[in-house]
């Protein structure tokens, strides 16, 4: 094992409990496997909870390293939306001595989600518990809640509202009334969880390089656009607009009404090699290209994944929600992002598939950026503040000192 790895086993292998907040890339997966096996005499089911997208790499991980365990490696989204697959669930770790991994622990961040709700309760009959995240934390702080409160409520030893109430200071009154002003108190939170924790960021010889690539659409179009789509969603008695649904409502349109794709493929030209291009929207993939977008059945994918590694062709689509978990491609080191997002932790876990371990050569990343329109830009710099859309806006109109109709006419 790496010295991160060797550090991140001597800690937790101590613990009942624990947090592997290790970058992507760092090799959690296996110091996980490393855990669950020292600890093997000591239970007799082991459940590892991970987003469906993540069970063919867990089995590979699993039969690289400690071929011996017997894993039961469920879908978190099956735990949310299967009544049975849960009972089934519960009654396993109600009768035995259980071994419980939360794997990107982030599916678990909302406290009001049924999965949280049946995973915490799930994590109450466990003897040993693990989450594993790159970014334990998406939005804010509170973030941490659910996660701590699967590893032992003893952790923090607060409801929610405690701990809203401990680390944030919010607004009491007007239409911002009960939202986050800031965050208090977060050296006392950094002391509570730190004991459960370890956390380490990637450290190899190679450099990611960053290159924006401009394409153009007709801008007149494109603010007639603009303007019909915010009469349609904006409320102005209350000044009011559900920006999440407009602003994907005029990227899906300029990403489509633009020479993009001709930029994407000149860009491939130059590049030459193998490259991947992550995607927002189905309609961003061509026709006849190789892809993985959810529709695909493991089978399927794996093949697809090894002619790719195999260099039988060259250019493969991977839309966020599909391909931005648990994929190792870092035989791979080109990555287009033709459509940016606002998630923080998506595009993380996204530059993460080619930029870890194993990775020998420098990295390329190139983010398509339409010219004169200020969304995508707007969205580079959410990620970079490692914000969340609403607070991003609502910055930006306070710097701009408009309303939100006003500050729309400016993207």
């Amino acid at each position: 094992m790496m010295n991160k790895q060797d550090e991140a086993f001597e800690k937790l292998s101590r613990l009942k409990v624990g947090a592997l907040f290790m970058a992507m890339g760092t090799g959690k997966t296996k110091v996980a496997l490393d855990l669950i096996a020292s600890k093997a005499h000591k239970v007799d089911y082991i459940l590892w909870i991970c987003p469906y997208s993540l069970k063919n790499e867990i089995e590979a991980e699993r039969l690289k390293w400690h071929p011996e365990l017997q894993l039961d490696v469920v879908g978190c989204e099956s735990i949310g939306s299967s009544s049975r697959i849960y009972m089934e669930l519960y009654n396993n770790v109600q009768n035995s001595r259980a071994f419980i991994v939360v794997d990107e622990s982030l599916k678990i961040k909302n406290r009001n989600a049924k999965r949280t709700s049946r995973i915490i309760t799930l994590g109450g009959f466990a003897r040993y518990k693990l989450i594993l995240n790159g970014t334990p934390i998406s939005k804010n702080y509170c973030d941490l809640w659910a996660q701590m409160e699967f590893l032992s409520p003893k952790i923090l030893k607060m409801s929610y509202s405690e701990f809203y109430n401990t680390y944030c200071e919010y607004y009491t009154r007007g239409k911002m009334k009960g939202k986050i002003r800031r965050f208090v108190n977060i050296p006392h939170l950094v002391d509570r969880i730190a004991p459960y924790v370890f956390d380490a960021d990637l450290d190899i010889d190679t450099e990611a390089h960053r290159q924006t690539v401009l394409y153009s659409t007709d801008i007149l179009e494109y603010c007639d656009f603009r303007d019909e789509l915010l009469d349609e969603y904006y409320n102005e008695e209350k000044d009011d607009l559900n920006f999440n649904a407009f602003s994907m409502q005029l990227q899906r349109w300029y990403t489509q009404h633009s020479d993009r794709q001709q930029a994407i493929d000149d860009l491939i030209r130059g590049i030459d090699d193998r490259v991947i291009i992550f995607v927002r929207f189905l309609a961003s993939i061509p026709e006849g290209t190789h892809r993985i977008t959810g529709a695909e059945n493991n089978t399927e994918r794996r093949r697809i994944l090894a002619d790719f590694k195999a260099g039988k062709f060259t250019v493969l689509y991977i839309t966020y929600g599909c391909g931005a978990y648990g994929l190792n491609l870092q035989f791979c080191n080109h990555m287009i992002f033709a459509e940016q997002i606002w998630d923080y932790a998506a595009r993380e876990q996204a530059e993460a598939r080619i930029y870890r371990i194993g990775q020998g050569s420098d990295v390329y990343y190139y983010n398509m950026i339409c010219d004169a329109v200020g969304l995508e830009d707007l969205m580079l710099k959410c990620i970079r503040r490692k914000s969340g859309m609403l607070d991003t806006v609502k910055s930006e109109i306070q710097k701009l000192k408009c309303d939100t109709k006003e500050f729309v006419k400016t993207l």
